[in-house]
């Protein structure tokens, strides 16, 4: 007599396990060989684990799985593994990071393992699997997930990176004969790398530029999210420049102007950036510096005019406690994005399109922004400068937007909203006047226009 798992059809139990959590899918997997066989591809197909100061991932025992059965790897698909500071925020990088204890059995299986991959550092890398080090174990991880289209290294994960680096730039320099993934599918990848803290160059010059470099070599990526230090010269990993023309999302932090532009000039397809302009006196050189330099991002920008459609930039100085006065900072140029045809939503802080103050030098916003837009979104980052003073604005703001929207027709004419946005301040940090003379704007001129602070939102027209 049949069993019943044969007198089913397999499509019956793909859309079974496609809704059963993991402990199901797990105790499914244990039933007989032939549920285990369908079971297994749904159970490993996202990896999710958590590294803390009181929790450990698994990672060794499943790379000994792996080991032991190959095919699972090629289940993968999505690996997420998260933890942040290990207990310890803003001294986090003067310590080393957690070492596995994993029992000496293990680890000699993987070593014997890793001596079949053909890279010119496999005896180092061996050593750091001996010593324990999440990020070499991490790395051998990488190298054997063939069909990984998502990844998600959180800042626990990334502090120490060398080694996931170094297999990055394996799977597209070395012979192809390595057995390292060649990451075919990976489209989507987000690094959280954690915040360079106080007095960070006394206790480290590493920078991760050279890891995080490789991803965009990739050819099947179409989402970066990732935190990239500025060198001190900009190089690409390869022998030729990349070319990822799948790319068309970018949210990139730590990378300032002037590098920003040798970054975007590959990336021609991209359609929505997302970038953080951030400056500390711990981490000034050559590129972090305290000018804002509007007159290079825009030029950096224009590599992907002809394409971009979402634009949106945050900016932060002196974001650590302590820093009772921030750094002054100094503007130079202006924030033209009148030849972004593309352009159809704009957020930046206001002092890159309108000064730190009102008495600054005010530019016509209408000559500024894309006919293309639809919707101007300015918000109150750096609102913690002392050269900030919009929080006593009544009018200045309210005639910049009106001198704008009472010809918006003309000058942009696909025009949907505009919004104030308190990402800061609570809403009732801006003046009561102005929000009112921002209120009568959208009455007079018939346009949607918000005022929002600290989850708080006006609506107006």
């Amino acid at each position: 007599m049949a069993t019943p798992t044969f007198t089913v059809p397999a499509e019956i139990w793909h859309v079974i396990f496609s809704f059963l959590s993991s402990s199901d899918l797990q105790a499914a997997s244990l039933v007989n060989r032939d549920l285990r066989i369908m079971a297994e591809p749904f159970l490993y197909a996202c990896i999710k684990w958590t590294w803390t100061a009181s929790q450990t991932p698994p990672i060794a025992q499943f790379l000994q799985f792996i080991v032991q059965r190959p095919e699972v790897a090629s289940f993968v698909h999505e690996l997420i593994i998260s933890g942040d500071h290990f207990d310890c925020e803003w001294h986090v990088y003067k310590y080393q990071s957690q070492k596995l204890q994993v029992s000496e059995d293990v680890t000699n299986q993987l070593v014997r393992y890793v001596k079949s991959i053909d890279v010119p550092y496999i005896k180092d890398w061996i050593q750091e699997l001996h010593t324990g080090s999440m990020d070499a174990f991490t790395a051998l991880l990488l190298s054997e997930l063939p069909n990984l289209n998502y990844l998600h290294l959180s800042e626990n994960f990334v502090r120490e990176s060398r080694w996931i680096g170094m297999i990055l730039r394996s799977s597209l320099c070395e012979a192809q004969n390595n057995h390292i993934s060649s990451f075919a599918h990976l489209r989507e990848v987000l690094v959280q790398c954690p915040c360079q803290g106080f007095n960070i160059r006394e206790h480290s010059d590493t920078k991760n530029t050279e890891s995080v470099l490789p991803l965009f070599y990739f050819s099947s990526i179409q989402r970066l999210c990732l935190s990239i230090d500025n060198p001190t010269t900009f190089t690409w990993t390869g022998k030729c420049p990349p070319n990822p023309s799948r790319l068309t999302s970018l949210d990139l932090s730590m990378m300032r102007e002037g590098h920003l532009g040798q970054l975007l000039s590959v990336t021609q397809g991209l359609r929505n950036l997302k970038w953080f302009w951030a400056y500390h006196p711990e981490i000034e050189d050559k590129f972090v510096t305290d000018i804002i330099d509007l007159d290079q991002i825009i030029m950096d920008l224009s590599h992907i005019q002809e394409t971009l459609t979402d634009l949106t930039i945050g900016a932060r100085a002196s974001e650590w406690p302590g820093d009772l006065w921030p750094s002054t900072l100094y503007l130079n140029g202006s924030f033209n994005l009148s030849g972004f045809h593309a352009l159809e939503r704009i957020k930046i802080p206001i002092p890159f399109m309108l000064g730190f103050s009102p008495t600054s030098s005010m530019i016509n916003l209408e000559k500024y922004l894309p006919k293309s837009l639809e919707w101007l979104t300015i918000t109150d980052d750096l609102c913690f400068q002392e050269e900030w003073e919009w929080e006593y604005d009544k009018t200045h703001l309210v005639g910049a937007v009106r001198s704008w929207l009472q010809d918006w027709r003309r000058f942009t004419p696909r025009l949907r909203g505009f919004c104030l946005s308190g990402e800061v301040q609570r809403l009732e940090d801006w003046q009561p006047e102005m929000i009112d003379g921002l209120k009568e704007l959208a009455l007079e001129f018939g346009v949607h226009i918000q005022v929002t602070g600290k989850g708080i939102t006006n609506v107006f027209g």
